[in-house]
């Protein structure tokens, strides 16, 4: 799984992102948004060809974005302005 997500340089809290999440064979549509404390809220779309994101993707994503979260704030700074990451498969 990749994420790649970005939130415009001015506003927030809250702050929100868009971007996709991108698995093997499909990419999702995302919106993430992150409140002042920390919050995360995911919102996956259908892939292009429609088909539904697994039942997992939504958590996993929030999980990688809230840990972006605490490091900046752990810092006294705002969360990262773009989010990329990856994540294989642990089997």
């Amino acid at each position: 799984m990749r994420i790649a997500i970005e939130r415009p340089r001015d506003g927030g809290p809250p702050w929100t992102y868009a971007g996709a999440a991108t698995l093997p064979d499909a990419a999702f549509p995302l919106r993430v948004t992150v409140s002042s404390e920390g919050v995360v809220g995911v919102e996956l779309g259908a892939s292009d060809e429609g088909a539904a994101a697994p039942s997992d993707l939504e958590e996993k994503i929030r999980l990688i974005v809230r840990a972006a979260y605490r490091q900046a704030a752990s810092d006294g700074e705002p969360p990262a302005r773009r989010i990329v990451r990856w994540r294989g498969d642990a089997k």
